[in-house]
């Protein structure tokens, strides 16, 4: 290994900097034998060191460094030999040539940036008085005055700075992976988001793999910014909109994410926690369901053309997130948080991971207050399904009253004859009598608390409760376990986020059972979607 080292090393400074070597040799020496000579010392000195196990961490600073060194050396040697002569001072050996060579310009431009890259990484504190110094040529005085500091504070900081910059300058930076290789991250919301907070915060890669990064974590800029290969300035306007949007918390100079973001360990073993008593959760739901679905279609949730088949699809999510709803005190540690901005949200990241199964399902809604549209949508049977999106705020509004108030179309105003359009064929059809008949299930009248009324009746319902209840011990473990303190006061809103999954688990269980059966026609389908009229 260290032989193959040393060809590699050896190759790349007779290739890249021989020449060079040669011509900054000649520049210094004003003689071409002389300038053979001291190349050929420096090369000596330089496959020595490598052939002695060198490995420097910055090869081209390394090369340079030696080169000035020895002739340094050279130059003393020779000032002491022609001193007794002629009385000549060193200066006198340090030929002027105010033309610059396209090899000097290479030899600079390698420098500069090297020094480019590092005032992208220092603090801003620093780099504003070397910028000014340095590049703008500001006197001290002025500086000082235009950044509102003593002239001291200003000299203490130009000195502090050139330290941090010659020791990255000497150095190679190793950027992390994520600056090269991004992670794939999602992530999940619920609650109220008026101002489109966080969903607006981390639509690009940058965002997101900040938080990645500072995920149980904390990380200063310079840290964040040297990970994710990004200049410091740039670095310190994305931690800023982050903090701004209450997803980043400052610990004294160090940032870290105030919200749960569960990488891929983290991930399986919640998975494999929810999976563990999944099958007896899908059991005993299906027990139940079978026992009790002849009253619960007696309540009039569904017409005569609706199939038990669509009926179940529905109660068995509707029935996990009464469990989830159910145990412990959800009042007091499981709401999302309240915002800077007084929104009410939580979120949730998930660094991406191949787990046995698709466990995500999403549940979505329309309308408002006494009228309202809900579904779930079976993400990982959506090629079976094919089910509609859901209606807009009119179409919700419309169908609730046409199902109150036993709307037929010639009944309806123009407008809402117009609205009708969107919905026909969809989520309701004309009857022959021209009656507007719902193809989805219906809730009014309390009669979707008798069906929690019934489930809490049965002797299963217990045994789901503790089912439920351990799920959520295990999950609450994993997330202590793998999650920084400072997230643990939350920690009850995130572990109901993950609980979740077991709404899909159990499709999946009873799908498989063909307990659930996929329609024969797939497109065009509504399982899942109900009104609720209050």
């Amino acid at each position: 290994m260290q032989n193959q080292m040393y060809d590699i090393l050896i190759k790349e400074f007779t290739e890249n900097y021989m020449e060079k070597l040669f011509y900054f040799c000649l520049k210094k020496t004003g003689g071409t034998d002389e300038a053979e000579e001291l190349t050929q010392e420096i090369s000596l000195n330089i496959f020595s060191a490598l052939n002695k196990g060198s490995v420097p961490t910055n090869f081209s600073a390394w090369v340079w460094k030696i080169a000035r060194n020895r002739y340094s050396m050279w130059a003393t040697k020779k000032h002491i030999r022609n001193e007794s002569v002629t009385g000549s001072d060193i200066e006198d050996y340090e030929i002027e040539d105010k033309k610059t060579s396209i090899l000097d310009e290479m030899i600079h431009k390698e420098q500069l940036s090297l020094l480019r890259r590092e005032l992208a990484f220092i603090k801003s504190d620093y780099r504003n008085i070397l910028v000014a110094y340095y590049i703008e040529n500001r006197p001290i005085r002025e500086i000082a005055q235009s950044l509102s500091l003593s002239e001291t504070t200003v000299k203490q900081r130009l000195h502090r700075a050139r330290s941090i910059l010659k020791e990255g300058m000497d150095m190679t930076r190793e950027f992390g992976k994520r600056s090269y290789n991004p992670e794939n991250i999602t992530f999940a919301a619920s609650g109220s988001q008026p101002s489109g907070l966080p969903w607006k915060a981390v639509q690009r890669s940058i965002p997101q793999n900040i938080l990645l990064q500072a995920s149980n974590n904390p990380s200063t800029v310079e840290e964040l910014s040297i990970e994710l290969g990004i200049a410091l300035p740039y670095m310190e306007e994305e931690v800023e909109l982050l903090y701004k949007a209450t997803l980043l918390e400052k610990q004294g100079n160090r940032y870290i994410t105030n919200f749960f973001i569960l990488d891929k360990d983290c991930r399986i073993e919640v998975y494999n926690a929810l999976r563990s008593g999944a099958k007896e959760r899908s059991r005993l739901l299906k027990e139940f369901i079978e026992e009790n679905l002849p009253d619960i279609r007696n309540l009039g949730i569904a017409g005569d053309h609706i199939s038990d088949n669509a009926i179940r699809w529905w109660l068995i999510p509707n029935l996990i997130d009464f469990l989830i709803d159910s145990f412990g005190d959800r009042e007091n540690f499981c709401n999302p948080s309240v915002r800077a901005n007084g929104e009410t949200w939580g979120f949730v990241g998930y660094e991406l991971v191949d787990l046995p199964e698709k466990i995500m399902m999403s549940h979505n809604g329309s309308g408002s207050g006494e009228n309202q549209f809900w579904a779930y949508k079976y993400l990982e049977y959506q090629s079976k399904l094919e089910q509609y999106d859901e209606p807009g705020y009119e179409e919700t509004l419309l169908m609730c009253d046409c199902v109150r108030n036993g709307y037929d179309i010639p009944s309806l105003s123009e407008n809402d004859k117009r609205i009708w359009k969107n919905i026909d064929g969809k989520f309701a059809h004309l009857s022959d009598e021209g009656k507007i008949i719902p193809d989805i299930l219906v809730f009014e009248n309390g009669n979707l608390e008798k069906i929690h009324q019934i489930f809490q009746e049965h002797k299963n319902y217990k045994l789901l409760i503790q089912n439920t209840t351990d799920a959520y011990k295990k999950v609450e473990e994993i997330f202590k376990k793998h999650n920084n303190k400072i997230l643990h006061d939350n920690i009850g809103y995130n572990v109901i986020m993950e609980l979740c999954a077991m709404r899909m688990m159990s499709i999946h269980d009873l799908a498989d059972d063909n307990f659930l059966q996929f329609p024969e026609d797939k497109s065009k389908s509504t399982l899942g979607m109900w009104l609720s009229l209050k």
